[in-house]
């Protein structure tokens, strides 16, 4: 296997090389958890993985609690099939708890003051209530508990965030433009029960079919599993993985993974936070170093030819439900690739139910359309 060939590979492993689904969840427990703090990005990174999809189908599955957005690992939001929320949780919940406690310290937050915010929010989403984060504020303020003090604005955010790694509560379907809350076990059913090495074996499993070819440093950072613990999880996977050396790294992939596939590859606009790049440690398959570094480390909303990102890219919502795509790119694309690339915007227009209206060529460092972009 060569370096050249580990992008196809990704492209297929993560179904964007040939989108292959029929539903957001299905997407979601292909890869087990997807990140998802910028939720209009996630939509996006899900609806890319389907045969055919719209921000209003994906989110719909939010709605219905078929996917199910908490924070399982990294400190950050994620999106996870229902049946995968608890074990998920309960897996990272001890670390990731841990992990807070200086973040807690800085901000004052005692563990009165914890036992008092999960009593707060049990009895606030009590039969099945669900409120957004101001009301669970007020409720918290209420009861004796600062959410924000002199110099410490996210008091009230780190609360929520403890109890969402505890597994008491989870974010559940938006009112308007806000996100609600509701207790975890009122909102998804329970699902699989995994816990020690049968967790740690299903992680691997799920990181390499889905991410692979990838190191053990990748997955250790995509889960933020200590590296012995990675390593630990990648042995008990032994006999579903197989590894191979590229310019003398190791990398993990399943031991009857399929060859890498032929053929052109679509023009895509990765959204912000997408998989194919905020999975790795290492995302030099996507971009040099030096690139990285001017474009958020590869976080940005992408534009990705042939597994390459070859520049970024931002949205302006427009009236009469339309909405431009402006582009910085990082070379001259071919006229093959300008085609592509107003497809590819065509494509995100038609998901999120507008019609584009861009210009017909982009050149580096010019703009499709002029406006001020909205996340």
């Amino acid at each position: 296997m060569k370096r050249s060939d580990i992008a196809r590979l990704r492209l297929d492993n993560q179904r964007l090389a040939h989108a292959s689904f029929n539903t957001p969840a299905e997407v979601v427990r292909w890869f087990g958890a997807i990140q998802s703090q910028d939720l209009t990005s996630s939509l996006c990174a899900i609806g890319l993985r389907m045969r055919t999809a719209t921000e209003a189908l994906v989110e719909g599955a939010l709605d219905t609690g078929s996917i199910v957005r908490s924070w399982p690992m990294r400190r950050t939001i994620h999106c996870m099939a229902a049946e995968d929320v608890r074990w998920m949780i309960r897996m990272f919940a001890p670390r990731g708890i841990a992990r807070m406690r200086p973040y807690h310290r800085s901000m004052r937050i005692t563990a009165g003051d914890l036992t008092r915010a999960g009593k707060v929010f049990e009895s606030s989403l009590a039969r099945g209530a669900r409120l957004t984060r101001p009301e669970l504020y007020e409720r918290l303020n209420d009861s004796g508990v600062a959410t924000t003090m002199p110099g410490i604005p996210l008091r009230g955010l780190h609360l929520i965030v403890h109890w969402a790694q505890a597994g008491l509560i989870c974010l559940a379907a938006r009112r308007g433009k806000q996100p609600t809350f509701a207790l975890l076990e009122d909102w998804t059913p329970r699902g699989r029960d995994l816990s020690g090495d049968d967790a740690l074996l299903e992680l691997a499993t799920l990181y390499f079919r889905t991410h692979a070819p990838a190191t053990v440093k990748d997955f250790a950072w995509w889960t933020s599993l200590p590296m012995a613990e990675a390593k630990r999880a990648v042995h008990l996977a032994g006999d579903l993985l197989k590894s191979t050396k590229i310019d003398a790294v190791e990398y993990w992939l399943p031991r009857h993974a399929p060859a890498a596939s032929s053929g052109p590859l679509p023009i895509l606009l990765l959204p912000a936070f997408d998989e194919y790049t905020v999975a790795y440690a290492d995302r030099t398959c996507a971009a040099d170093e030096s690139v990285l570094r001017s474009i958020s480390h590869g976080l940005a909303p992408n534009i990705l030819v042939n597994g390459r990102i070859a520049g970024t890219w931002k949205r302006t919502l427009l009236g009469n439900a339309t909405v431009s795509v402006s582009t910085t790119l990082l070379r001259i694309l071919n006229r093959r690739e300008q085609i592509g690339l107003t497809q590819a915007a065509e494509r995100y227009a038609a998901f999120i139910g507008r019609k584009l209206i861009a210009d017909k060529t982009s050149k580096p460092r010019t703009r499709m359309q002029k406006g001020k972009p909205q996340r």
